[in-house]
């Protein structure tokens, strides 16, 4: 240990003694000489295990133990209630036999324990930042009791909340806590993922005038990675053959399961459900014990919390089957190993994923299932297994310590409307020049001029939210009060109210359509029929039964980095060879390596009888903004994105691009736009049209396939 043991609290050496630590790792060193020996802030990105809470936390405590503040001392801002829930935990055999007071705080805890902290203030508070900002926005005069002595804010997970308007609205929250309540903490962002620590580190700075340093760990950890492939026949052409293939598949997912404690990683509910009900019909027929649990947003709190908790046990070995609800930090124990089904949307998702192994100094293992289904027309484009492709590219760039940067947004008008409702709705109205002078120059409206932030405002009062008085003030109106007082209104994104599925009075989880009583559904990898249903209450009561189900939820899909898919060009133009593949992938890398060069994608450009087909090598982002001109040119456009468009056109390829070049530029936006909706945030409709077509431009549009094109000039 370093000198640096002997100056910790006495039950942080306590704790250490009986944790076994002989030493502190490389991370949390160079954390404690930022944190101890500098008044910056800090991001902290290095590998998942390697210690960054307890780096974060240390001088937190100890400055709280040794000055005791005259309020909150520490805020840990988590961006799910779980992981809330499991990093108190983790403080509880930390801080023992300390005074300090550790207070969770989101919807789920109970009111006393809440009303205690609002009474007597003190220790470390953790919390959501929707429940933070609805603090902030509901008690401003008790702001500087409660938060005047704030010294650390730690931001768990910072990735999850760069990129987006939930982040955003964490930093006006923050901005206006520390204005409010006198405050200038500092602030230590976690993350085992992000590889642009520049643009993280000028997001955790930001408005506060302060610097940040970064601390980076390179991986200690050995990555034992292997790739499987696996084809499904479409059933309409060879129902036999599929079964056959998928049956294969389950066994094989099932031999690499089988007495190990693990993970399983699905892409979405659904194919978590499916994959947990297969696995559990494996058990059965090999006489095994069920020992597979679910967890995903559709769980109930209940059952997903016995799946964390027989992950943990070490006396047990289960398996989870989990979509990106266990991706983030929640503590799992020691794994034997993570499976992934299907390539992640992400590499950060797949970084991350792979991380929840290797715990406790152990090498990160995982098995990624690529799968081709010749039932989805994207799982094959021209013979190549495009999930194979995109699996390797992910692996190579997070070999390179790749991940994908956070793109802000850099017109988010919609929660520029609910940061300047917050700012009216307590008190007695206020004018146009002190929401310039206290709203406009938070950190994520730095780009919004003052003219659009009046026709904004304009646009309020026309549209009967806002009333202004002869003398200038702004006050809401009864619709803006009622906006205003919306149950959700601390949060900038919308919540679908689920419909809860019960059996025996007992939470099972939840869906998204009712059914009808006799129906089948399939939820926490067991089948279940309905018995009855309450449309008033929005609640079924079920009892489990055999059969066959899908549940269906609707749900985002990441977007597609531009990287990926200029990795995936490069893997299917080279020889290279890759030793994480086993048989069936590496045979099936060649075969796609043929099919691409045979069919031209590589090329970018194909003749087609009515046109051409187009292989941009792009990200969503940019293939969609390319898809959006070529409906401006083409007479006809078919969309496979992100792989290719089919466009119908009389015009030879150089007057085509020629035409593409033209209508690629910002100026376009209203046209790109069309008929297409323009509202993507929750507080978008109340934006002025003019205003969200420039957002659109800004934050939607992405040109950057023009120089990939252009490249394609002289291969036709």
């Amino acid at each position: 240990m370093t000198d640096r043991f002997g100056s910790l609290p006495w039950f942080l050496r306590e704790y250490i003694h009986n944790n076994r630590w002989e030493s502190f790792r490389s991370v949390q060193e160079k954390a404690f000489d930022i944190l101890f020996g500098t008044d910056r802030h800090l991001l902290i990105s290095s590998e998942t295990s390697s210690g960054k809470t307890e780096a974060a936390l240390f001088p937190a405590i100890s400055s709280i133990y040794s000055s005791p503040p005259r309020s909150v001392g520490a805020l840990y801002v988590g961006p799910l209630k779980a992981l809330i829930d499991d990093q108190f935990e983790r403080l509880e055999p930390m801080l023992k036999d300390s005074y300090i007071e550790v207070t969770g705080w989101h919807g789920d805890i109970s009111p006393q324990s809440k009303l205690k902290l609002l009474e007597t203030p003190s220790g470390i508070l953790q919390i959501t930042p929707e429940s933070l900002q609805n603090i902030v926005a509901s008690r401003p005069e008790d702001l500087e009791r409660l938060f005047g002595d704030l010294r650390f804010v730690i931001i768990d997970e910072v990735h999850a909340f760069m990129g987006s308007d939930r982040g955003q609205q964490l930093l006006c929250c923050l901005e206006r806590l520390e204005m409010l309540a006198h405050c200038e903490p500092r602030r230590i962002g976690l993350s085992a993922t992000i590889s642009d620590t520049a643009s993280a580190a000028e997001w955790m700075s930001a408005n506060t005038g302060r610097e940040t340093a970064v601390v980076t760990d390179r991986p200690a950890a050995e990555r034992d990675l292997v790739i499987y492939y696996s084809r499904f026949p479409s059933p309409a052409s060879d129902p036999e053959a599929r079964k056959k293939s998928v049956n294969s598949f389950y066994r094989l997912l099932y031999r690499e399961i089988r007495g190990r404690n693990c993970i399983v990683f699905a892409n979405s509910r659904v194919t978590a459900e499916r994959t947990a009900r297969s696995l559990k019909k494996m058990a059965e027929a090999a006489g095994d014990p069920d020992v597979i649990h679910v967890h995903h947003g559709s769980i109930s709190k209940e059952l997903r919390k016995t799946a964390e908790e027989n992950l943990k046990d070490p006396s047990k070995k289960t398996v989870t089957v989990s979509t990106v609800t266990l991706e983030l930090g929640i503590d799992v124990g020691s794994l034997d190993a993570v499976m992934q089904i299907d390539t992640p949307y992400t590499c950060s998702s797949f970084v991350q994923r792979m991380g929840r192994s290797g715990r406790r100094g152990g090498a990160q293992i995982m098995r990624m299932f690529c799968r081709e289904d010749q039932e989805k027309w994207w799982s094959s484009v021209e013979g190549v297994s495009m999930d194979l492709i995109k699996g390797i590219a992910m692996a190579t760039l997070a070999g390179e310590r790749w991940t994908e940067s956070a793109k802000e947004p850099a017109l988010p008008y919609g929660l520029l409307f609910h940061q300047t409702m917050e700012c009216i709705k307590h008190g007695t109205g206020t004018k146009f020049s002190r929401l310039v002078s206290d709203v406009l120059p938070m950190y994520p409206f730095r780009n919004i001029r003052k003219e659009e932030y009046a026709a904004l405002v304009r646009s309020m009062i026309s549209g009967g939210i806002l009333m202004r008085m002869e003398d200038g003030t702004l006050l809401l109106t009864d619709k803006g009060e009622r906006i205003a007082s919306d149950r959700d209104f601390c949060s900038v994104f919308t919540v679908k109210k689920e419909i809860e599925v019960s059996c025996e009075g007992k939470g099972v989880g939840t869906i998204q359509e009712m059914p009808k009583p006799g129906d089948l559904i399939q939820l926490a990898g067991r089948i279940w029929e309905v018995v009855s249903t309450d449309g008033k209450s929005r609640s079924v009561e079920v009892e489990e039964t055999e059969g066959s189900a899908d549940t269906l939820w609707k749900s985002g899909v990441p977007e597609t980095d531009n990287r990926v898919m200029e990795r995936m060009r490069e893997i299917l133009s080279s020889e290279e060879r890759y030793p994480f593949l086993n048989g069936s992938a590496a045979e099936e890398l060649e075969a796609s390596r043929r099919m691409a060069a045979q069919s031209g994608m590589l090329d970018g450009i194909a003749e087609t009888d009515f046109g051409f087909r187009i292989y941009p090598w792009t990200g969503t982002r940019a293939f969609d903004t390319l898809c959006r001109v070529l409906r401006m040119v083409c007479d006809k456009v078919l969309e496979r994105p992100p792989f290719y468009a089919d466009v119908m056109t009389e015009l030879d390829w150089g007057e085509l691009l020629e035409f593409i070049e033209r209508y690629s530029d910002r100026r376009f936006a209203a046209d790109l736009i069309g008929d297409d909706r323009l509202e993507f945030g929750k507080y978008d409709r109340y934006v002025p049209e003019d205003l969200l077509i420039k957002s659109l431009a800004e934050d939607k549009l992405d040109f950057s396939y023009l120089e990939t094109l252009r490249e394609f000039r002289g291969t036709i």
